[in-house]
């Protein structure tokens, strides 16, 4: 019996027209705010420079990108101002005019803003409003008044999550499950992971870690030690939670679509060996180079090559 762990977004769940276009839409509304927000044009980047984002690591969700991604558009906006309806994002308006990749060329420069770190502050209700705006667009109002108890303030158009697709198929899914354990650790919520299995039938997998498990061990970690500690990937605190269930797995795999992931089932207590996918991403060639160097055992450049593994020599 093998053991395979995978996470959600980008391997089992196509999310490009919803947590990546929630990322997007966040962005661009959060941004309308400022003085000069008029002269933004959606989408204000590329799905494809979104992707470089998510591959340069160090973020365990897609809060934490939209976060990012907003402190990258920034840089090139006045931020002098105390408060968003003062920053001016005239100067920022110009250079998405004027620029093709204009997430690629702030992140060489090295520069982050600071200006939207108080708006990220919090959780939603109680002052962090990028969050609030993302959960928003991607839950739509009736899901949204249902996970958080009131109704939203900055977006009520139906929720992207409805627009999410399987990469896989049930019946693949089910022939992995035949001789094996099917687990899933994702940086999602407990509640937006049990969705898409739900609506698609997948009851194959045993277990799931997710986001929920890793904050409520930093809140135990914290309230014992004082100290803060972050055990979203590439932390391998997920992996090591699901591999302490099954002792007697012969072979443990992870399958993940960045870097991070690699690096979490290579720093793991447990000898996975890391899965990358590449067929997720806008630019394949770029993915497959980034999980090689974060170091992916195995590359998947198709999700039918998921079943080729166990009928080949990798096993």
């Amino acid at each position: 019996m093998n053991l395979l762990v995978f996470d959600m977004d980008g391997v089992l769940v196509d999310v490009s027209a919803s947590y990546r276009e929630a990322t997007r839409q966040a962005a661009y509304i959060f941004l309308k705010g400022c003085k000069g927000g008029e002269l933004l044009k959606a989408p204000l980047f590329s799905l494809e420079e979104l992707a470089l984002v998510k591959q340069s690591g160090g973020l365990n969700n897609d809060w934490d990108m939209t976060h990012r991604i907003i402190s990258l558009l920034l840089v090139m906006a006045d931020c002098s101002g105390a408060d968003r309806e003062q920053w001016d994002v005239r100067p920022l308006a110009g250079y998405l005019e004027r620029t093709g990749r204009p997430l690629s060329a702030i992140m060489e420069s090295g520069h982050l803003s600071k200006a939207a770190d108080k708006y990220y502050a919090g959780d939603v209700g109680s002052g962090n409003v990028i969050k609030q705006i993302f959960q928003e667009i991607y839950l739509g109002q009736e899901l949204f008044s249902q996970t958080y108890g009131f109704a939203p303030q900055y977006c009520v158009q139906d929720g992207l999550i409805l627009k999410e697709k399987l990469f896989t198929s049930k019946s693949l899914l089910e022939k992995l499950a035949k001789g094996n354990r099917l687990a899933i650790a994702t940086g999602r919520p407990k509640s937006e992971a049990l969705y898409p299995l739900k609506k698609h039938g997948l009851d194959m997998f045993s277990d799931i870690v997710s986001l929920d498990e890793c904050e409520a061990e930093e809140k135990r970690i914290l309230e014992k030690t004082g100290c803060r500690v972050s055990l979203g990937k590439p932390s391998p605190f997920m992996l090591d939670k699901i591999a302490t269930l099954y002792p007697d797995a012969e072979k443990l795999y992870y399958f993940g679509d960045v870097g991070d992931d690699m690096k979490a089932a290579k720093s793991s207590h447990y000898p996975y060996i890391a899965v990358g996918i590449a067929y997720s991403a806008p630019d394949t060639k770029a993915a497959a180079e980034k999980l090689s160097e974060c170091g992916a055992d195995i590359l998947i450049h198709s999700p039918d090559e998921l079943a080729d593994i166990f009928g080949g020599s990798h096993v």
